[in-house]
């Protein structure tokens, strides 16, 4: 069974992901597949207010740590904190990394 869900995996990375090029905070720099999404989400106790949340969908076997760097298309962002994670992928809040 765990063969079936790592091929599904790959199957949504393929259909479904992106390059990812992340930067490791041990200067490790890794290419990856990875799907970006991006929502907007009420905030705080009014639903008038909106606020952009990106996260980052990654393969368990990618080892992530807060204050990483990612980089696609131009647009960087830095790893918050993990979100969830299902057993074979992980999701992960990004922040816009400052210029």
């Amino acid at each position: 069974m765990q063969d079936e869900l790592n091929d599904l995996n790959r199957q949504v990375l393929a259909t479904f992901g992106e390059p990812v090029t992340l930067k490791q905070s041990s200067n490790n720099v890794l290419a990856v597949s990875g799907i970006i999404t991006r929502e907007l989400l009420p905030t705080g106790p009014y639903e008038q207010v909106l606020q952009e949340v990106t996260t980052l969908a990654l393969a368990t076997d990618v080892r992530v740590t807060r204050g990483d760097e990612v980089i696609s298309a131009e647009q960087r962002w830095v790893v918050d904190r993990k979100l969830k994670g299902d057993g074979q992928m992980h999701w992960w809040s990004l922040h816009e990394a400052g210029t």
